[in-house]
């Protein structure tokens, strides 16, 4: 130990033990204590300036240049905004006020901005990677935002490797028609760009973006497998069957159900007919009854063949085996082979046949499943039935659940009539679901409808919060062209109210809407970079 070491070493122990027990000089008491923190202070700035530099750190790589516009002025202080407010305390005892709620907001604002081909701005990353982080729903959006720079930031911060993982990681992809940069990212690139590569290529060329998925495909990791055998979704055609029958075969049991259906949406593939073939010899017409009933005969065993078509043997915990296994085969089965089967019947009368032995409800949830799958509007329609209709009365399915998944196969406007008539016909209180799967902004005459229903809810009493979910909707999703009908409902009503004091939550909840409805219009016009702030 060098004499320096030995001072120092010294000062600690005085400094441990007291300077009444181990003095560091002839001094006693205070005088003491002063001696000690002196001398403390005189050798610590001669260590510290002794000190050698440490190696340098290699500094990072230049962050890659993004080529797309700057956000207008405006809408990055909007932004800056929305970022902001997405961390912002909740109101005291609950009550929202007449505020727009921001983070609600936020997912809207990046649609917007992403459809218009903006980057973000530098400053507002780690904030944007923040929000990503704490919302998965903001993910997608965020990251093509935020684009290569954002994924260049997020290597350098361990709490944003999730940008590294997923698809969308807003990388600069090569141009799908360059073969050897496109080989070099497939088999140099990160999980995420890889995922966005074969997404770009399959784009291009449905047949390239096959074969650079089948090139690697025995060396891929199962989750991997799972997740580029899910690109196939888009442009599936005829050409991939091959493929996804090869894919029956594979060892992990996700990645044959999902070939497996992906195959079903191909009603004339192979499969599909195999699948059909089986489902009809489990479901026909019994014309000897009074009225023409639908029949059922379940299968008695899940052979070897249904096993390896992705059928899977073994039922969830409560379903019975046969009712299992029969659904699994109505609903890969093309819904083309049903007519014919059931004598030249369309969709709707076929729905509307009554089925023996309560196999009704099995039967029609397959075949809600089938058309959702296959993208069937005429099968959707028959099983959604009329929407004035009580759902328990009627033909189809009651299900608002499965009733959401049709609708989400017919076009934007016939989804928002039959909504419309629905909540006209029996309100919102079981409307949640299927205003959840229109089109944004809600196209008329929903929006009116929605509207019309949160008067009426209001004039029969109760409180706005017992539809705060429709209401949460309707402010992200009412085109803002509805904002001067709420004028009208955004006034306290007098003294007669069912509910004391709820006149004066239903006002509040009508100005908010209104407020929430005037900043969107105002969010779009900031993009478009509109001078006077209107759309």
């Amino acid at each position: 130990m060098t004499a320096t070491e030995a001072a120092w070493e010294a000062l600690v122990s005085a400094a441990l033990l007291g300077t009444d027990r181990r003095p560091p000089s002839a001094a006693r008491g205070a005088e003491a204590a002063g001696e000690l923190l002196d001398e403390a202070a005189r050798r610590t700035l001669r260590r510290r300036a002794g000190l050698r530099p440490g190696p340098a750190a290699v500094p990072p790589e230049p962050a890659p240049e993004d080529p797309r516009p700057e956000l207008p002025r405006a809408a990055r202080r909007r932004l800056d905004a929305l970022l902001a407010g997405r961390a912002a305390p909740a109101p005291a005892g609950g009550r929202r006020g007449t505020a727009p709620d921001l983070a609600e907001l936020l997912p809207q604002w990046l649609s917007m901005a992403g459809e218009r081909g903006y980057k973000a701005p530098a400053a507002a990353l780690p904030a944007l990677l923040d929000a990503a982080r704490a919302r998965t729903d903001l993910r997608p959006r965020a990251l093509a935002l935020a684009g290569p720079r954002g994924l260049w930031l997020a290597r350098l911060n361990p709490d944003w490797r999730f940008a590294l993982r997923g698809g969308g990681a807003g990388g600069t992809l090569p141009d799908p028609g360059d073969a050897r940069a496109v080989r070099e990212l497939w088999e140099e690139g990160l999980f995420a760009e890889r995922v966005a590569l074969l997404g770009a290529v399959r784009a291009d060329d449905p047949a390239a973006g096959r074969a650079l998925l089948a090139s690697g495909w025995s060396g891929e990791r199962a989750e991997d497998r799972l997740m580029f055998l899910d690109s196939l979704r888009a442009g599936l055609s005829a050409a991939d069957e091959e493929f996804l029958e090869a894919a029956l075969a594979d060892r992990s049991r996700n990645v044959r159900a999902t070939a497996a259906e992906l195959l079903s949406a191909l009603p004339g593939s192979a499969f599909a007919g195999r699948m059909a073939g089986r489902a009809v010899t489990c479901v026909g017409l019994d014309r000897t009854a009074a009225v023409p009933t639908v029949v059922v005969e379940a299968p008695h065993e899940c052979d070897e063949e249904m096993r390896r078509d992705g059928v899977t043997a073994v039922p969830p915990s409560g379903r019975g085996e046969r009712s299992w296994w029969l659904g699994q085969l109505v609903e890969a089965a093309p819904l083309s082979c049903w007519p014919a089967r059931f004598g030249g019947r369309s969709p709707e009368e076929v729905v509307a046949l009554p089925v023996a032995d309560d196999w009704q409800p099995e039967l029609h949830a397959a075949w809600c499943r089938a058309a959702v799958r296959q993208r069937d509007a005429a099968w959707s329609r028959a099983l959604l039935g009329a929407p004035s209709v009580p759902p328990a009365t009627g033909p189809g399915t009651s299900s608002l659940a499965e009733r959401a998944q049709l609708l989400s196969t017919l076009g934007p406007e016939e989804r928002a009539r039959w909504v419309a008539d629905f909540v006209a016909a029996h309100g919102l209180s079981e409307a949640f679901q299927l205003l959840g799967v229109c089109t944004v902004p809600w196209a008329e005459p929903l929006g009116e409808a929605v509207i019309d229903a949160l008067d009426t809810a209001r004039d029969a009493g109760g409180y706005p919060w017992s539809f705060s979910g429709v209401m949460g909707l309707a402010e992200r999703c009412l085109s803002p062209a509805a904002a001067p009908r709420l004028a009208s409902a955004s006034a306290v009503p007098g003294a007669e109210e069912a509910a004391p004091g709820a006149g004066a939550y239903w006002s509040e909840a009508f100005q908010r809407l209104a407020a929430t409805l005037d900043l969107r219009a105002r969010m779009r016009a900031e993009l478009d970079d509109v001078p006077d702030g209107t759309a």
